[in-house]
């Protein structure tokens, strides 16, 4: 039995960097890298690095992209019999093209595979999500699905929003999660109240607890993160800004921490320290999870 169930989306990342002034319509010369992303992928591959008895849910074609990513989070101990490659379907892919600079000049996304994680492919593993301790769902998901597991999934769920835009699903059921972990746009999307001072952060935690959510946490980038849990509250700020590597991992690596802490009985304000923490971890490496992400890591 897997202590944690993430279900969540899986894709394919290429980023090409250009090492002089892009030209349309010709080859450029530049470096290319490959990576598996997602969100709830992303939380599983640190999961799976903390020691955790994770299983992951989701869907990807039976692709090179999709094989690869499966073969990746199985090494780490994952359980993957209910990540589904589906024949003849794509991997969701993102491919990003970055300016001299690293600034992003083009992208294209197919991210249709998100989509087939349905209301019957939750059914199937529907058992298995029940045994677990905590259930962690993206947004990536349909509204439809979030909708069935808040109805269905009788251990506690929690939520990381994926967008600001996939936030917005969840408004109307938002208090049938014990935790969530938006960052400050995102909670903003769901309550619908501005969050720039300390007192809007208590304002919307307020709010959060009201409609039924146990946990809160929302992360402020490099400016820390606002917790909350019934009357206690408080804003974790790191000792210092660190120069870092990429950021596009970092919330996947707090979530992954919440998810780690809850199941070591941690307190929420502990929980918001070892979410620092990982944080941290993320930031040091170009890549969206750090391969040295661990527990000795973390405990150093």
């Amino acid at each position: 039995m897997s202590e944690i169930t993430v279900i969540g989306g899986i894709k394919g990342n290429v980023v090409a960097n250009a090492q002089e002034q892009l030209m349309a319509a010709q080859q450029n010369g530049g470096t290319i890298s490959v990576s598996y992303g997602g969100t709830g992928r992303n939380i599983a591959e640190n999961l799976g690095r903390l020691g955790a008895a994770t299983a992951f849910v989701g869907a990807a074609g039976n692709d090179i992209v999709g094989r690869g990513a499966k073969l990746e989070l199985e090494a780490l101990g994952v359980d993957t019999s209910q990540l589904h490659l589906i024949e003849g379907q794509n991997t969701a892919m993102n491919i990003s093209i970055l300016d001299i600079v690293g600034d992003l000049e083009f992208g294209v996304e197919n991210i249709d595979a998100y989509g087939l994680i349905d209301l019957e492919a939750i059914d199937q593993v529907l058992p298995m999500i029940n045994n677990s301790e905590i259930v962690c769902v993206d947004g990536t998901l349909s509204e439809g699905v979030l909708t069935y597991l808040a109805e269905t999934v009788e251990v506690p769920l929690f939520f990381d929003p994926h967008t600001e835009e996939d936030a917005k699903k969840v408004k109307e059921f938002i208090g049938s999660f014990h935790t969530i972990k938006p960052n400050r746009g995102e909670a903003s999307a769901i309550c619908g109240l501005d969050i720039f001072s300390e007192d809007q952060l208590m304002e919307a935690g307020k709010w959060f607890v009201d409609q039924g959510v146990k946990r809160v946490f929302i992360t402020m980038s490099g400016g820390g993160v606002y917790y909350k849990e019934g009357m206690k509250e408080g804003i974790l700020r790191p000792e210092q800004v660190l120069p870092f590597a990429n950021e596009e991992g970092a919330g996947d690596a707090f979530s992954a921490a919440i998810l780690d802490g809850t199941r070591k009985n941690m307190d929420i304000e502990a929980i918001a320290a070892y979410g620092m923490k990982a944080a941290a971890i993320a930031l040091e490496s170009k890549c969206a999870v750090n391969p040295l992400m661990s527990e000795r890591r973390m405990q150093e």
